[in-house]
């Protein structure tokens, strides 16, 4: 019975559902907030910044991003909006980006970055750097978009 409660404590402690608009969905960001992870990072420019895919629904305007954005991709889920700061573990460089995109080519975990967001913490000419990253707080100010903080208030 012991080792049965023990399990269930601790599976418990990875998977957080939530309810939000109907639908229950699986939250996995609070789990990633908690390690780093292991992943790759690319980079996208030019027409592949417009129509970001976490903006332009829910009464959230959309988002065109620009090349000096600290903003990034990933095939995950439930990761729109959320922080993540990612290392470059051969020189020690971190960047702090917001997921406001989905990258239906990225492999899970990985993320893809604006060209200057990858340049930050390794050589664009590489295209493919191995990196880590964890789930962070978003900073109060950045270059990055905020208009998903207005879409609960009432007009």
């Amino acid at each position: 019975m012991k080792v049965l409660l023990a399990f269930i404590l601790a599976l418990s402690a990875f998977t957080i559902i939530t309810a939000e608009e109907g639908v229950v969905r699986r939250m996995e960001f609070s789990l990633l907030k908690k390690r780093d992870t292991t992943s790759k990072i690319t980079f996208y420019e030019d027409d592949q910044l417009n129509n970001a895919a976490c903006y332009g629904r829910d009464g959230i305007p959309n988002y065109n991003a620009k090349p000096s954005d600290r903003i990034g991709a990933m095939s995950n889920n439930n990761m729109c909006y959320q922080c993540v700061k990612i290392t470059n573990p051969k020189n020690k460089k971190s960047v702090v980006v917001k997921i406001i995109d989905k990258c239906a080519g990225c492999p899970k975990n990985n993320i893809d970055l604006t060209k200057s967001s990858f340049a930050s913490i390794a050589d664009p000419d590489d295209g493919i750097v191995k990196i880590t990253w964890k789930g962070v707080a978003c900073p109060s100010k950045g270059r990055f978009p905020t208009t998903e903080k207005n879409r609960n208030k009432k007009k």
